[in-house]
């Protein structure tokens, strides 16, 4: 939707009622996204008192008011009007290339809701007595429906929204956004991406095994993701609208650091911010896990992890020298003498190819054991709700013996580039131009590892589709 049509009908959805017609902005005047209706008085015109409705017709109303007043007004005079919704939120579906199929104003005033052919649920927030209120009756709804939705908001900020999203666990699901955003169609498509993947992924695995009964399943064995997760699938968009202050790093450090603790050991409160002056990446983890069940012993991998927190890594002013080549030594000399060290960068998006540039400039300092791994927003928020889904993790502990096993591969050199896994070296992000030279060239260095939402997804789907020896151990149990 374009600023042309965004700036008026934002005005005319903020103002919360119908307005009469000189109060319409120029742009809407044709009569698109906006609903004519006549409104009956309710004050008399004389006095300002209270009406009662005597009589009316086609084209007039007869009113007494309480101080016995007598009056006619032209139904002309009582025209207003309203956001037509549901033209706004089909304009808002289109944009994300996706119908409107069914809408439903019954909850105006307060929200209006829109399902799409592709199963995204659109809920617009339109003069609410109570905002949180409604925004916890959105959260109900959404919860119960199971789909992933977008929340848009007329209000600038999202922050009380996602502070909401904790108290409903959430998650993923509901994705909010300022009416003011919605002239950036991509930024919204990449954020309902990951929830739609993440989501089709575990109904994927309910239909497989529980088909007879989804709705129980979902509601016993589905663990609702938490507050981690919300800020996670929300931090792109709170970027975007300026509620985390540019140079600000806190809040994907600390998120990621927190993802990390539940996936691996770590040491919390060490690093980044809370090591401000010293000379420390952001944080460090230790990979590794013995070999089970017809499995080897995994090579130990240290994680050194830097967070990278703006709408883009600015890879290309990102020094090599005097610090992150002082990461690695640390890690060479005093740490890690034995295993793989992975050096690992947390990153909303990229600008054009400079991961593979930044590279470059710093293999040098990488030892044999040593190599670099860029891991996107969206693969971190979808390994990290695999991760709190039980039907889903386990699932991949059914096909890898544990959720640690099922996402080495993308932590580790040697397991990623191995022949077994060659679909995963080929889901390669989008560039724009010069796709082909930058396939070929990251395809060129091995010791380069860019972990992106397909990625993940690719991994976990072959995963879940393998046959395994340990669900044939389990099931004999049960003969």
């Amino acid at each position: 939707m374009n600023n042309e049509l965004l700036e008026p009908l934002h005005t005319v959805i903020t103002r919360g009622k119908p307005v009469p017609r000189e109060d319409v902005p120029a742009a809407l005047e044709a009569g698109r996204f906006i609903v004519e209706r006549v409104q009956e008085p309710t004050t008399c015109p004389t006095c300002g008192e209270g009406v009662i409705l005597v009589d009316d017709t086609e084209d007039r109303f007869e009113i007494r008011c309480h101080n016995n007043h007598f009056e006619t007004i032209p139904t002309a005079d009582r025209l207003r009007y309203a956001p037509d919704f549901e033209q706004v939120l089909s304009a808002v579906a289109a944009d994300l290339g996706q119908t409107v199929v069914a809408f439903d104003g019954q909850h105006l005033p307060r929200f209006a809701r829109a399902e799409t052919d592709q199963g995204t649920v659109l809920y617009l927030i339109y003069a609410p007595r109570d905002y949180r209120a409604t925004v916890k009756q959105i959260y109900e709804d959404a919860i119960d429906r199971g789909q992933p939705a977008l929340l848009i908001t007329p209000r600038d900020e999202i922050t009380d929204i996602v502070e909401l999203q904790f108290l409903f666990s959430v998650g993923h699901l509901v994705q909010a956004v300022p009416f003011t955003k919605l002239d950036n169609p991509s930024l919204l498509n990449q954020t309902l991406k990951t929830a739609e993947e993440v989501e089709a992924l575990g109904q994927d695995v309910m239909e497989q095994r529980f088909a007879s009964s989804p709705g129980m399943v979902r509601e016993r064995a589905n663990a609702n993701p938490q507050y981690i997760l919300s800020i996670l699938s929300n931090i792109r968009m709170l970027r975007e609208n300026g509620e985390i202050t540019p140079g600000s790093g806190d809040l994907l450090e600390e998120t990621a650091e927190a993802v990390f603790m539940h996936l691996f050991p770590t040491q919390p409160d060490r690093g980044g911010e809370a090591d401000v002056g010293q000379n420390l990446p952001d944080n460090v983890f230790y990979l590794w896990e013995e070999g089970s069940y017809k499995h080897t012993d995994y090579e130990p991998v240290l994680g050194i992890v830097d967070t990278k927190s703006g709408s883009t890594a600015n890879f290309a002013k990102e020094k090599a020298a005097g610090k992150h080549d002082n990461y690695l030594d640390f890690a060479r000399k005093l740490a890690f003498k034995q295993g793989a060290v992975a050096h690992i960068f947390v990153v909303l998006d990229i600008d054009g190819q400079q991961e593979i540039n930044y590279f470059d400039r710093i293999r040098e300092d990488y030892a044999e054991n040593m190599y670099m791994v860029v891991l996107t927003l969206d693969a971190l928020t979808t390994i990290f709700a695999a991760y709190l889904s039980s039907v889903v993790s386990n699932e991949l502990k059914l096909g890898a013996t544990s959720f640690t096993r099922a996402i080495y591969p993308f932590f580790h050199r040697d397991t990623f580039n191995a022949d077994q896994h060659t679909d995963l070296r080929r889901q390669f992000r989008t560039v724009g131009r010069f796709q082909d030279d930058y396939q070929m060239a990251l395809l060129e260095r091995s010791d380069l590892l860019v972990i992106n939402r397909d990625t993940v997804i690719t991994r976990f789907r072959n995963l879940v589709d393998e046959d395994t020896e340990i669900e044939e151990i389990l099931g004999r149990y049960f003969k």
